[in-house]
Formats: C-alpha cells, sequence, structure tokens
C-alpha cells in the first residue's frame, strides 16, 4: 500500500514538473511588481500562480501572466481570477505593454479563448521588456508594473574602458563577394637565365657563389676551350640572383651543362590553387591580395588561367604577378589570397567582429549608456569585415558593441539574465 501511494505521489510530481516546463515565467526571479497608482497595494514578493506564471493582484482580482510556448511561437496567456476562484475571461479587458530596448513597445490585446485570455500577437525574443498591465472588471481598472530582463546588463563605465568595449552605430555598408585562395610562391620563368658554357672544356674560375648578386653581363665564370686550350668568360644574361650554382673548379663541361641559375626576383609569381567553383569569377588583369604567414601583404595581377585544372586537387590554376622590390616574397613559401569578384550595398550591416551566440540565436549587443541587451539578429552573406543584417530590432543609428563583445556576453551570462525555454 505503501509503495503505491509513493508511486501516486511521484507520478503527481511528475505530470506538476511537466506542466510548469511547459510554461515560461515572465521573470519571476525579477524585483517584486509594483502597482501603478489607483490599484492595489503592491505585492512585496513575486507570486506563482497555479498555472507557473506570475500572479498579480489588486483587492479580489487576481491575475496570472504567463508565456505558453511549448512547439509553438510563444504565445501570452493570462489567467483571471476573483476571491481566488476562475473568472469567466470574457468579464475581463485586458491590455499588455511590453516597454522593449530602444524605446519600441509592443501592445497586447487579449479575447477569451477556453478558461484563459489569449494574445493577439506572438511575444518575439528576447523576453526583456518593462510590463504593464492593466485589467478592467466591471468598471473597475487595475495595472501593474514590473521588469522582466533577459540577455540584458549593466556595466560601470571604468569597466567598459578597462574592457576596451567598442561600440558604433549601425548603417549600410558595402559587401564585397570574394573568392578565398591558396598558393605557393615561385620564381618568374621569363626573369630566370641558365649560364651555360659555349664550348666544352674545363672551368678555371667559378666568381659567383649561392645568393650573389650578378648584373647584365657580368663574368660569372672562365671555362678552358677543349679545342683551342684557351680561356673564354661566361656572361650573365640578366639582373639578378644566383639561386642555383652547379659550377665546379676543374669540373669537365659540356653545352649541356648549366653553371648557374639566376633569377631576378625582383618581382615573383604566385601559383594560385582556385576552387573550381569559384574559376569562372576570375580574369585576367584581376587585383588579387596576396597574404603572407608573417603578416606581410601586397598586391598582384592575374597573368594566366589555365585551361586544365590541377586533377589531385581538383581546383583550377591561376597564376599572378607580384611586384617583389624589398626581396620579401621568397619562392617556396605559401600564402593565402583573396580577390574581390562582386560587391553591393546593404542597408543593414554590423560588423562581423560583433557577433556572439546566445543559446542558439545569432546576436549583436545594443548599447544604451551602460547598459546593453542582445538583439537577435538574421545574417545574410558576409565579407569577414561586414555582415548584412535581414532581419531583427537593428535600425541605422543604434549603437551595438564591435570590439570585444565577448565580454559583454560575459557580464549578461554571470548576472544570470538569461533563462531556458
Amino acid at each position: 500500500m505503501k509503495k503505491k501511494i509513493l508511486r501516486l505521489i511521484l507520478i503527481l510530481v511528475l505530470i506538476a514538473a511537466g506542466a510548469f516546463a511547459a510554461m515560461k515565467i515572465l521573470n519571476l526571479n525579477a524585483p517584486p511588481a509594483q502597482d501603478m497608482p489607483g490599484a492595489g497595494a503592491p505585492a512585496e514578493e513575486t507570486v506563482s500562480g497555479p498555472h507557473g506564471g506570475r500572479l498579480l493582484t489588486d483587492g479580489d482580482l487576481g491575475i496570472e501572466v504567463t508565456i505558453y510556448e511549448p512547439d509553438i511561437p510563444p504565445q501570452s496567456r493570462v489567467y483571471p481570477f476573483m476571491n481566488g476562484k476562475p473568472l469567466d475571461p470574457d468579464q475581463v479587458n485586458l491590455v499588455l505593454e511590453l516597454d522593449r530596448f530602444g524605446d519600441r513597445v509592443d501592445t497586447i490585446h487579449y479575447r477569451k479563448e477556453g478558461d484563459y485570455l489569449i494574445g493577439d500577437k506572438i511575444v518575439e525574443e528576447p523576453h526583456s521588456f518593462d510590463v504593464k498591465v492593466i485589467a478592467t472588471v466591471n468598471g473597475k481598472t487595475s495595472e501593474w508594473t514590473y521588469p522582466s530582463y533577459e540577455g540584458r546588463a549593466t556595466m560601470e563605465a571604468a569597466a567598459i574602458k578597462s574592457s576596451e568595449i567598442e561600440i558604433e552605430e549601425v548603417g549600410p555598408a558595402t559587401l564585397r563577394l570574394m573568392v578565398e585562395m591558396h598558393g605557393k610562391i615561385v620564381a618568374n620563368p621569363d626573369q630566370v637565365a641558365h649560364v651555360s658554357p659555349r664550348f666544352p672544356g674545363i672551368v678555371l674560375e667559378a666568381r659567383k657563389k649561392l645568393g650573389d648578386s650578378v648584373k647584365k653581363g657580368e663574368v660569372v665564370a672562365v671555362v678552358e676551350s677543349n679545342d683551342s686550350l684557351r680561356p673564354y668568360e661566361i656572361k650573365s644574361q640578366i639582373d639578378g640572383r644566383v639561386i642555383r650554382r652547379d659550377a665546379v673548379l676543374g669540373e669537365s663541361v659540356s653545352q649541356e651543362t648549366t653553371l648557374y641559375i639566376i633569377a631576378d626576383l625582383s618581382s615573383v609569381q604566385v601559383e594560385l590553387a582556385v576552387p573550381r567553383g569559384d574559376f569562372s569569377k576570375l580574369h585576367e588583369n584581376q587585383t588579387v591580395v596576396i597574404h603572407g604567414a608573417d603578416g606581410q601583404s601586397g598586391e598582384a595581377k592575374i597573368s594566366y588561367l589555365s585551361p586544365i585544372g590541377a586533377q589531385d586537387t581538383q581546383t583550377g590554376v591561376a597564376r599572378a604577378e607580384l611586384p617583389n622590390p624589398e626581396m620579401n616574397w621568397q619562392p617556396g613559401l605559401f600564402v593565402t589570397a583573396e580577390t574581390v569578384v562582386a560587391s553591393r550595398e546593404v542597408p543593414i550591416a554590423v560588423k562581423d567582429s560583433a557577433l556572439q551566440t546566445f543559446r542558439d540565436w545569432d546576436v549583436v549587443f545594443m548599447n544604451d549608456g551602460n547598459t546593453f541587451e542582445i538583439a537577435i539578429v538574421e545574417l545574410g552573406q558576409r565579407d569577414g569585415e561586414w555582415v548584412e543584417v535581414l532581419s531583427g530590432p537593428l535600425k541605422p543609428g543604434t549603437k551595438y558593441v564591435t570590439q570585444n563583445s565577448f565580454v559583454v556576453k560575459a557580464d549578461v551570462l554571470k548576472d544570470g539574465a538569461s533563462h531556458d525555454h
């Protein structure tokens, strides 16, 4: 018998917990509701009603405010009571005003549905607002106000400054649609000279070492001819640097022997692997920005687009000419590259650095003085610097956090300014 009673109690507890989980309370942890002048005495503490919502009272009248959202968009449901007993919703004229961040006010009107009043609009996320409830029963009007915040935090001015939080205004932006590529620096084949002897013979002098600078017409080696037994000079055909030396004193050489390879590295080429879906967006003479692993960058021009793809990587092949007057770009080094293939103006955009996640939303943090609150945004295209905003509360001129937004998020979470659904 005792086991049956305990089992029954457990079932009732689970049912009650399930019913409570289906309801979202308008911030039950907020400070007590404050009644408007002319209404009943203000409550000293927040009271929950039988449906898990916030219970507001004025004399014999009770109003329980809930947000209901299991598998449906958030819906406001209000249960009226008189003398502690359910009151016919038809006897109540009810209006709810939700004063949101940024001076936006959502007004909700109600109609009867079953034993409760249902709002005429969805309660949009985030559920963060100052609430005003106006209920009229039998000619008597009662009013209550209380705060219900989530995703909001207040920071001291000194903390904002020390955290290096940067704030800018929302506005239009030009999105640049980019193609990103990977590549490698190579010597320009049109600026490479292979130095060989004109006649077979023996190397008498090898005047240049690996890495030496060479001027056009400068003697780099002397060879004794096998036929005449007389020495003759071998000169460089270009200005450049020795990038390979095979000349060895006393070695027998022929016309096919390469003594030196000299390269003019004042400009180099970048061999780029282009994603196959982006190859058609490129054209010759297009500007490409090259980025090195050490942070250096430079602009190159596409000089060649191969008609044949790379089979192993399934990419297109492009080559770009990169000026190298300071000899900072060394052949053999890997680089990344990007080029703008299109651009368009968007009316609302935010910095990519502003974006954070809150629950399962993309958000930025709006700002008003020392107060911050999440703005849930639907995002469009992005270019690495700017992100298009398709929908949300942001308008031109709205202030938002662009740098170190993670600090604000941490403060919001620390303050417990969020709650589960």
